[in-house]
């Protein structure tokens, strides 16, 4: 998305805050006014002033910028406009009308359908009374909704949180005074008290135990029921942006949840609502303000990515038609300081917009010569991140300010390396020798660095989500799968002449180490563990029958198992906490929290890692002091708060690039009998595999001894 020429800006006037605080405007979305405090989503610029997205000279007199209020009272109608008339209310759409007319030089102008939010009372709706009954007190809501704001949407940034703060306030006043409720913004604020309730830290956790009577899993389960139970009462039509953003936000419990299947079909609906909506479409008609525009392209961003990475890790078929898309890349000017919270998600769904108009779906990287070229685009998309994010020597400088940031350097790196490994996984479950093809050669190295990188890029996620974030599934579902890629690559090596033997065999027995510690912890490591265990020992037979002919790869075979470090194992949270260094960064947490003992102007220790986590306030009704940057409000109500936890790792876990070079491989614990279970080389069966079977592609692994469906 190219930035608007700044010169547009002169074709118009101050903004309408501008206007009324009698402020000076830079005349830019958002201006400097409004960007500093806060309320980027009330900047907008008067009927028949260019938008900043549209050249300078284009016809926008008959096009008001409005609010979303605006939209809904608006009395200008057209026959695409109202879902319950016209052509609209018999299930078409703008576009039929112009199907078959099409030419490359020819773009339907979608219009802009008019959100709608549907309002019920309590009294007649038993869906919402039950829901309402489900929902805490107040405060205990409110220390929920800080707790997202705070922790749990950085992961993703779905929600823009001063908008957000205002409809809160707002939904409680209209709920005091017994007036019909939002179902839509009603069943996202279960669904954020949900996914917040999932990723609590231990205060908050013991509190809301405590006092509410029940484990926060079953809290997070009612609210997610009662949030889907809402949604299903929301009648066919009324389509609005906060349906998108519930459905998102329950794709996100799902996957916090390791029900990734579930999740791709809520995907799903969350796709579909938003293509009604017309977000997937850049080229609109009628009344938009920048803000709503901006709104709709970080959703879509969203969307985008988590079509791409849900489908191929399920290798379900991609839900998104990209054929059919035209919007543009949001442009990050919201919050006012670099990099944004939703850089990271930018930067994927930018990298497929790529790879979609070159090679369409995934599957159809398959040739050699268009793996190599697949290659290529991601390793220059890799080279092209901004300082913070650099897999070399990535700029750690706000990571104490902005604890998020190394969580999205992180994600980023493995995404990445994910990606790149994608189409490779094929060529390492091909029996090769030394006399194969050499691009196959080529394309199978290529392959287990990849594999080895993406080990090390998991190791260091893991060890900075857990304890606290003990959902990512996701990190420890993908250390078992790169594992079994490299047990497969092992297996189809006909004749030993594998790159990084060594390397490889070291990542596995780390693979397993770590799983058996954590089997206990969740039912998908307990699954994982005991799956890859058997695969390993396969690879373990195969390994010692070929190195008994090779002395010297058995001399290698006895060094590893005179390895003396521990391995990586989870790391524990540190107790001693410190204060950090106050700032009026508005995307920093140091300018409204302390912590302990430490000088103000000490630097945590270089072992340590920042973990999310939140304290609750003594009184979360008090915004005054308009923590977090925004502004204060006289309606009372949520107020920001946040705290950073220094989780220390008990040993040095391996580094990203530990495994980029020849070398001693994972520093894993000697062999034990705990760790060795006794062999077992029957086939796995689909009891054996449980949830894994609709969630891991062994198909593509090549492994004849993997038959869910049982002895024939």
């Amino acid at each position: 998305m190219v930035d608007t020429p700044s010169e547009n800006a002169y074709g118009r006037s101050a903004c309408t805050e501008c206007q009324r605080r009698k402020q000076k405007c830079n005349r830019e979305w958002p201006c400097n006014h409004c960007q500093k405090r806060k309320v980027a989503d009330k900047c907008r610029f008067g009927p028949g002033q260019p938008s900043p997205d549209r050249p300078g000279g284009q016809d926008t007199s008959r096009k008001r910028q409005l609010s979303h209020d605006d939209l809904t009272d608006s009395s200008e109608t057209g026959p695409w406009d109202d879902g319950d008339s016209g052509f609209e209310a018999l299930g078409y759409t703008a576009s039929h009308l112009f199907s078959g007319l099409n030419t490359p030089d020819r773009r339907v102008r979608t219009m802009v359908k008019r959100q709608k939010q549907y309002f019920m009372d309590v009294d007649s709706c038993p869906q919402l009374a039950r829901a309402l009954q489900l929902l805490p007190p107040r405060p205990y809501t409110d220390l929920l909704a800080q707790n997202f704001l705070d922790n749990v949407n950085y992961h993703y940034y779905i929600i823009y949180p001063p908008p957000f703060l205002d409809e809160y306030r707002q939904w409680w006043a209209v709920r005091s005074d017994s007036k019909p409720l939002s179902l839509q913004w009603t069943c996202l604020l279960f669904m954020v008290c949900a996914c917040s309730a999932q990723y609590t830290d231990v205060e908050l956790q013991r509190k809301l135990e405590v006092d509410l009577g029940e484990t926060t899993q079953k809290l997070t389960e009612r609210y997610h029921n009662a949030a889907r139970e809402l949604h299903s009462v929301i009648p066919v039509g009324n389509n609005h942006l906060l349906n998108v953003q519930s459905l998102l936000h329950s794709c996100y419990w799902y996957k916090s949840e390791a029900r990734f299947v579930e999740c791709w079909h809520v995907l799903s609906a969350a796709i579909r609502e938003a293509q009604e909506l017309g977000i997937h479409q850049e080229a609109v008609a009628g009344p938009m303000s920048e803000f709503e525009r901006e709104m709709r392209r970080r959703v879509w961003c969203v969307l985008d990515t988590w079509d791409w990475q849900i489908s191929a890790l399920l290798s379900r078929p991609m839900i998104i038609d990209r054929t059919d898309c035209d919007v543009g890349l949001p442009s990050l000017k919201l919050e006012g300081y670099s990099p944004s919270p939703l850089l990271h998600m930018k930067l994927q769904s930018e990298l497929i917009t790529k790879l979609a108009k070159r090679f369409g779906l995934p599957k159809n990287v398959v040739a050699p010569a268009d793996v190599q070229e697949y290659q290529r685009i991601i390793e220059a998309w890799m080279e092209m991140f901004p300082p913070t994010y650099d897999f070399e020597d990535a700029d750690e400088g706000s990571d104490t300010q902005r604890p998020w940031i190394v969580l999205h350097r992180h994600y980023l790196h493995t995404m990445s390396f994910s990606m790149l490994l994608d189409p490779i996984r094929a060529y390492l479950a091909m029996p090769m020798t030394t006399s194969s093809q050499p691009d196959e050669l080529r394309i199978r190295s290529d392959g287990i660095d990849y594999s080895l990188k993406l080990m090390g890029a998991l190791y260091d996620f893991f060890d900075h989500v857990y304890p606290r974030d003990a959902k990512f599934h996701f990190v420890l579902f993908c250390i078992f799968d790169t594992a079994a890629v490299l047990c497969s690559a092992l297996m189809h090596d006909q004749d030993t002449s594998i790159p990084r033997r060594d390397d490889i065999l070291g990542a596995i027995d780390g693979a397993v180490n770590m799983l058996r510690r954590l089997n206990t912890v969740t039912k998908t490591a307990k699954t994982s563990y005991e799956i890859l265990l058997r695969v390993s020992q396969r690879v373990t037979r195969a390994s010692l029958a070929s190195m008994s002919k090779s002395p010297r790869e058995n001399n290698h075979h006895r060094k590893r198992n005179k390895v003396e470090k521990p391995a990586p194992t989870p790391p524990t949270t540190n107790q001693n906490q410190a204060e950090l260094p106050v700032s009026r960064d508005p995307g920093s947490v140091g300018s409204y929290v302390t912590y302990g003992s430490l000088a103000s102007n000490a630097s945590p220790p270089a072992h340590a890692r920042p973990v999310h986590a939140v304290a609750p306030p003594a009184n979360p009704l008090s915004a005054a002091d308009g923590r977090m940057g925004y502004p204060a409000t006289s309606g009372g109500g949520l107020g920001m708060n946040a705290s950073v936890i220094m989780a220390t790792s008990p040993v040095n876990p391996p580094s990203m690039n530990s495994f980029a070079s020849p070398g001693p491989y994972l520093n894993v614990t000697p062999a034990t009998d705990h760790m060795y279970q006794p062999l077992e080389f029957g086939n796995i069966t689909q009891e054996d595999l449980g949830d894994l079977a609709s969630l891991w592609n062994y198909e593509s692994l090549n492994l004849s001894f993997i038959n869910p469906l049982g002895p024939v």
